[in-house]
């Protein structure tokens, strides 16, 4: 029987630049919470188009989430395109309702259009009420054999081979390639306005498109076969530290392809660091703070969960949680970014692609 009382739930541990960490959601009534969730619905709305990773992690988590939360409301999983997860983020700040019913699911990439003022950005990611992330993310270059490119070095200097890639307005899958094209000279084209990475997907298959920048976690649920079998090549993983698990061998990290530290922390800045709370889940920030915990502890307990981790692993999704604290910490250290490196990000991602 569930007492009248509040409670403190101790989480999962976070994995951060090799650091871990417990980490606690704040107290709440669970009785109040369970009387107002009981009978309701709670709505994860997710800023990319189905079929793709941020999709497949939430259906997962929405499949679990319900039996944490008191109450045991139902759980539903909706879609809200466009511009890499900015129209989602803008649902969540203005019109979404504030009572605990609404979950939203962004791209961390998208602090980026905030500190460059993006006309488009209509919320304030310091604002939000964070809950965690499922994982942290590294995007991977990946590309067919169409254009004949067998390794990274293929796309710089004199001799340099194109590649078409494919990008969604505001998300890495963009800003990563644009970065590598204006900072290192990579000979890569990017053809934005792609919805999700689904989207981009099917242009690969019908030879409109090379390749793109897609996040290994993504690209495990969706493309491994092709991976292994070679059909896609992987040139270059944006991170700091090489994934162990890649199929191919040597593939470069930002320390290898970066030839000056300047460069090194603009990819870090723009293309790594946002996505360590990539797939992050938020509510508005005047949800009250009973139910805010309450989602928080959820979503805590729905990581360490061993039916919901079972059927990650069935899904090829894995799990190394980042905690609300830690993602919110993150973005506050975004936000407080020197003028010169926000100036010069801004520059080479805001400009038109080449």
């Amino acid at each position: 029987m569930r007492k009248f009382a509040s409670f403190l739930v101790i989480g999962s541990l976070c994995l951060l630049g090799g650091a871990s960490r417990l980490f606690a959601a704040a107290a709440f009534d669970e009785k109040a919470v369970a009387d107002f969730y009981r009978g309701k619905t709670i709505r994860i709305v997710v800023g990319f188009s189905a079929g793709g990773g941020y999709d497949a992690y939430s259906r997962l988590i929405g499949r679990h989430l319900q039996k944490h939360v008191p109450g045991n409301p139902g759980v539903i999983v909706e879609n809200m395109t466009g511009a890499g997860s900015i129209i989602a983020a803008n649902y969540m700040y203005n019109a979404a309702p504030k009572d605990g019913t609404v979950i939203g699911n962004v791209s961390g990439q998208i602090i980026l259009e905030q500190l460059f003022g993006n006309p488009s950005v209509q919320y304030d990611l310091g604002k939000f009420r964070y809950l965690g992330v499922p994982i942290g993310e590294t995007y991977l270059l990946l590309v067919t054999h169409k254009p004949g490119v067998a390794k990274f070095e293929d796309l710089l200097g004199p001799r340099s081979k194109p590649i078409v890639v494919g990008g969604i307005p505001g998300s890495t899958v963009e800003q990563g390639p644009i970065l590598l094209r204006d900072l290192l000279g990579a000979n890569i084209k990017v053809v934005s306005g792609y919805k999700g990475t689904a989207d981009v997907r099917l242009a690969i298959e019908s030879g409109e498109l090379d390749g793109f920048l897609n996040s290994w976690e993504s690209t495990k649920i969706t493309s491994l076969d092709k991976v292994k079998s070679g059909e896609w090549l992987i040139l270059a993983q944006l991170g700091d530290h090489p994934i162990a698990e890649l199929p191919a061998a040597n593939v470069p990290t930002i320390p290898q392809i970066a030839r000056t530290e300047e460069q090194r922390q603009l990819l870090r800045f723009g293309a790594a660091a946002p996505n360590q709370f990539g797939k992050v889940y938020v509510v508005p920030s005047s949800v009250p703070q009973d139910r805010s915990a309450a989602l928080e502890a959820a979503l805590t307990k729905t990581f360490a969960d061993k039916e919901f981790l079972a059927d990650a692993e069935k899904g090829k999704l894995e799990i190394a949680p980042i905690s609300a604290q830690q993602a919110h910490k993150l973005v506050t250290e975004f936000l407080g970014l020197s003028p010169d490196l926000k100036a010069k990000l801004r520059k080479m991602l805001k400009a038109e692609s080449k």
